[in-house]
């Protein structure tokens, strides 16, 4: 997904849709889903630096493998390029296995309409 020249709405920006997902096994399946983080970050830095300081957190409990890719990423290029990516509008992702478990970040950009509240329609009761 490469960025338009212009916005399609006057009402909105780009943001960053960032999910961590946690898988029961390294071969689930999507009901094997452990646990889901999602969130909007306004920068592709402040994605980035969401899934940073996750793979930090795990640092201690990783296998020496997993460690050295997750280091590698976290604090050498893997970063860098990420944000690169998000800077031309392509997604990015991260995973790693951590114990019996696959664990996924990814960030996606997106278009976040504002509308002014002078254009929205009331609720209804129903």
């Amino acid at each position: 997904m490469h960025q338009p020249a212009a916005s399609p709405c006057p009402e909105s920006e780009i943001r960053y849709w960032y999910e961590h997902i946690a898988y029961r096994s390294l071969t689930a399946a999507g009901s094997e889903i452990d646990k889901i983080e999602r969130h909007s970050a306004r920068t592709p830095a402040e994605a980035i630096r969401q899934i940073r300081l996750s793979v930090r957190a795990l640092t201690a409990t990783l296998p020496p493998e997993e460690l050295r890719r997750a280091l590698s990423w976290a604090e050498g290029g893997g970063c860098v390029g990420a944000v690169a990516a998000l800077h031309r509008g392509e997604p990015c992702g991260f995973s790693l296995s951590h114990h019996r478990a696959w664990l996924e970040w990814t960030v996606h950009p997106y278009y976040a309409f504002h509308t002014p509240e002078t254009r929205q329609l009331p609720l209804l009761p129903r």
